[in-house]
């Protein structure tokens, strides 16, 4: 149907009132999708919105922790360099004691720095024989790594004879003139001597002294003096 013809049927009035309805009906339908649209773009709005905000959290958050963390970190640094100096200064501290305590053992006990080389005891023990006496000598090497160590014992006993200071050499009182006066060992050695005192002769101190070798080369020199009397005791 013409357009011309469908206004004459419904004449002038009643088509424009029907194109006019038509034309509303078409603008609310139109509006009414502008406006769900809108309302549908509002809400993705709102949940872009909702997820900026809490990635805006999240990073806040996560800057937060961060800075913590580098806190933490700092403050782990300057721990650690006290720590370092604390460490250096005790270092220090040790070496100086330890230059300290080396000093005052070469001072008050020589024994001890001749590589560990020391006479552990003496023992003297009476024998059946008059004036006769077994004397005990126990060596000790006391230090961590062992070798071999060796030298030869000069034992001076010294005393009084009527009533004049005397001393003798070992060696010249032996019962046995073939025995060796020497030492060779790794951890102990215990050596007797059996020797005759002579007449009137009072022992008082017993006398040591030494050379210490390790690898034929001379580490130092040791020296102890016993009382007889206190070697003497040792044998109740």
């Amino acid at each position: 149907m013409k357009f011309k013809e469908l206004r004459g049927q419904l004449g002038f009035v009643r088509f424009y009132l029907v194109a006019l309805f038509i034309l509303s009906c078409v603008f609310y339908a139109g509006h009414e999708f502008a406006n769900k649209r809108n309302h549908l773009l509002s809400l993705e709005v709102d949940v872009m919105k909702s997820s900026i905000d809490n990635v805006s959290a999240e990073n806040q958050s996560l800057n937060s922790e961060l800075n913590v963390k580098k806190v933490e970190l700092e403050v782990a640094s300057i721990a650690n360099e006290q720590a370092q100096i604390s460490f250096k200064n005790f270092m220090q501290q040790e070496a100086e004691l330890r230059e300290q305590i080396s000093f005052y053992q070469k001072v008050m006990a020589p024994e001890l720095t001749q590589d560990g080389f020391v006479v552990e005891s003496v023992e003297v023990v009476p024998t059946e024989s008059t004036n006769n006496f077994a004397i005990k000598v126990m060596m000790l090497q006391r230090e961590n790594i062992k070798a071999i160590i060796k030298g030869t014992l000069k034992i001076t006993l010294r005393g009084s004879q009527n009533q004049v200071p005397m001393q003798y050499d070992l060696k010249t009182l032996l019962d046995d003139k073939e025995q060796k006066t020497t030492f060779s060992f790794k951890y102990f050695q215990v050596t007797e001597f059996r020797v005759t005192l002579p007449d009137y002769f009072i022992p008082e101190q017993i006398e040591i002294n030494t050379d210490v070798y390790k690898f034929k080369r001379k580490r130092g020199s040791y020296a102890r003096t016993i009382a007889w009397k206190d070697a003497y005791s040792e044998s109740d």
